[in-house]
């Protein structure tokens, strides 16, 4: 019996090991295209495990998600169809705000934010940029580069947190507010020590989080970026797949601002949708895109047909 039970672990491990290999396949040759002579590579040179290159597998790409038939439309007893309320003022435009694509954020909500809406991971660098001499090091090797830029701006949303206070602030109410923010933050992402990088996926989990630095490190330091960057688009693919089969979409208005979101109420020009957050946006009809405009007639139409049987 024993002998049978270490072979069937044995046989249990090879078939996964075997799964790994095919999942990693497609992923593999992008990354390493990306990576160059930096990166990954120094990270994998310094004895670093890098997803789908070598080790266990991530999806190295921006993530694809699958979406079964059906799956896109919201739940009947989700969605409230009203009607006209003349009175009801519109409210929640601030559902539709456009962040800014910045180089660096200052502010934690502006950059959460435009991390749900671009679907990319949030880098959160918390500095002490006038007293500790690694965070200068880390900012003038690594993170003012114009190849860190490039990568950057089209893979993660970037905030940073900064314990230095400018200016006659300090010693004004807002110093003292921005301070006791400051110090908020570090306890939510546990962070003790300057310089601390933190990787959070899009649906607010932490991915990884590393502290300090060395001098000269910095394609070391960037390749772990890059495996956290990995993981993180991995996660957010399984978690937008489970979002969409409950009837969440990607909205998009007129301005071209995006939203990810669900249905909640539709009255006689007016929509209100609801987000992952459970924040609540309404806005005329008008102002959605033709394609959104004409899947809410879809649903609509649905609706009163199964109402007139």
């Amino acid at each position: 019996m024993k002998w049978f039970f270490l072979a069937l672990c044995l046989a249990t491990i090879v078939s996964c090991n075997q799964l790994g290999m095919i999942t990693g396949m497609n992923s593999q040759n992008k990354a390493l295209n990306e990576a160059g002579s930096s990166g990954l590579d120094a990270y994998r040179a310094a004895g670093g495990r890098i997803s789908g290159l070598g080790g266990f597998e991530t999806n190295a790409g921006v993530a694809r998600v699958t979406v079964k038939p059906g799956a896109e439309i919201a739940p009947e007893s989700d969605i409230v169809w009203a009607p006209e309320d003349p009175d009801l003022p519109i409210q929640g435009e601030e559902f539709w705000q456009k962040t800014e694509s910045k180089s660096w954020h200052v502010s934690h909500t502006e950059a959460s934010r435009y991390s749900r809406q671009s679907g990319k991971p949030l880098l959160i660098w918390f500095t002490d940029s006038a007293h500790s001499p690694l965070c200068r090091r880390l900012s003038s090797e690594l993170f003012s580069k114009s190849n860190f830029e490039k990568w950057a701006k089209s893979r993660i949303v970037r905030l940073r947190v900064d314990s230095t206070l400018q200016g006659p602030q300090r010693h004004e109410e807002i110093g003292i507010r921005k301070r006791k923010f400051v110090e908020e933050l570090k306890r939510r992402y546990n962070v003790h020590g300057h310089p601390t990088v933190v990787v959070v996926s899009p649906t607010g989990a932490v991915v990884e989080s590393y502290r300090g630095y060395k001098k000269g490190n910095s394609d070391y330091y960037w390749g772990r970026i890059k495996q956290a960057v990995l993981i993180s688009e991995k996660e957010y693919g399984a978690w937008r797949e489970k979002l969409e089969a409950r009837g969440y979409r990607m909205w998009e208005n007129r301005s071209g601002r995006k939203t990810l979101a669900k249905l909640y109420r539709f009255r006689p020009g007016k929509v209100t949708l609801i987000d992952p957050d459970g924040n609540r946006g309404t806005t005329s009809l008008n102002n959605l895109s033709d394609g959104d405009q004409r899947w809410i007639k879809l649903q609509k139409k649905r609706h009163e047909n199964r109402q007139n049987r």
